[in-house]
């Protein structure tokens, strides 16, 4: 195997078999599905190009609803589902051979943006721009700049200073935005924009890796103990959060925890009332302050 052609295989390495957890089953997946509805009903159609599209759960989730679906991903699911097809390409190429028909929706989940420079992120919005129609609807979701899990790029300038090391199946490199930030590309790319909104703010698969920002509780491995049964993951729900830049995003994080902590301190029956309690402080904002970042927009007239 030549080096070009070894490139793409390590990357789609990296991105398989990433195990799904509870939390992803049990909220972030009932995220996706309430998103997809909205998504449906603002498009006004099921015809859907989805960046990035993993092991398929947006399609499964809007199943006998799709007109049609396209997934793209390095590495698509071999499964057979009505009324979709897979492709394999990098998008980091820009959208690829998706045809000359638009799609009512260009869907991009879990971090996709994030994982695309900014020049090629650029790139993939110009091409949607381009390739949509009047109306279609852009959600891309990136990682939040403002999430908990590495407050050292809080004041981070976009590009190489903001771009860090993300271990999935192997190391790959991921840049945060803001939502201003992605608003902004957003608009030069020529796309209306409607807003964001913030997932899993209080538990990012990287709490408690000490290599992004010292002593934070591993906060989404005490909700998956909850969520498994294991009432004696509560307390850690209850420990403080460590000192963290003079940056509004900390007064944020820092009011979550109090919230959490008084929740966790609570009495409960069982494991998953205790999960359903604290999941339920989940803040409905849009700054930025999540693991993931839905950006919105639409194709202009």
């Amino acid at each position: 195997m030549t080096e070009p052609e070894a490139a793409p295989t390590r990357a789609a390495h990296a991105y398989a078999f990433q195990g799904h957890d509870l939390v992803r089953a049990t909220y972030e997946r009932t995220l996706l599905a309430r998103t997809l509805d909205w998504l449906l009903e603002a498009a006004g159609g099921a015809q859907i190009l989805e960046l990035g599209c993993g092991d398929g759960l947006a399609a499964e989730l809007v199943g006998q609803r799709l007109e049609r679906y396209v997934g793209i991903d390095l590495r698509p699911p071999d499964a057979a589902l009505e009324r979709a097809e897979f492709l394999c390409h990098d998008l980091r190429d820009g959208i690829g051979a998706v045809g000359s028909e638009p799609f009512d929706i260009y869907l991009g989940c879990f971090g996709v943006a994030s994982h695309l420079s900014p020049r090629e992120l650029d790139r993939v919005l110009e091409e949607i721009g381009a390739h949509g129609r009047a109306g279609s609807i852009v959600a891309l979701e990136a990682l939040g700049r403002y999430s908990l899990e590495w407050p050292g790029l809080w004041e981070a300038p976009p590009g190489e200073e903001r771009t860090l090391p993300y271990l999935l199946a192997a190391q790959v490199e991921v840049h945060p935005w803001s939502p201003d930030e992605l608003r902004g590309r957003f608009e030069r790319a020529g796309l209306e924009w409607i807003g964001a909104l913030d997932r899993t703010v209080q538990a990012g698969p990287k709490l408690g890796e000490a290599r992004y920002w010292p002593s934070l509780p591993p906060l989404r491995r005490a909700i998956n103990r909850l969520l498994a049964g294991d009432l004696g993951a509560l307390p850690i729900l209850s420990l403080p959060l460590p000192p963290l830049p003079a940056h509004p995003a900390a007064a944020v994080h820092q009011a979550l925890a109090a919230r959490r902590r008084a929740v966790a301190e609570r009495p409960f029956a069982t494991a998953e009332a205790a999960a359903r309690a604290v999941w339920a402080l989940e803040p409905l904002s849009a700054g930025g302050y999540g693991h993931g970042l839905l950006a919105l927009g639409r194709v202009r007239a």
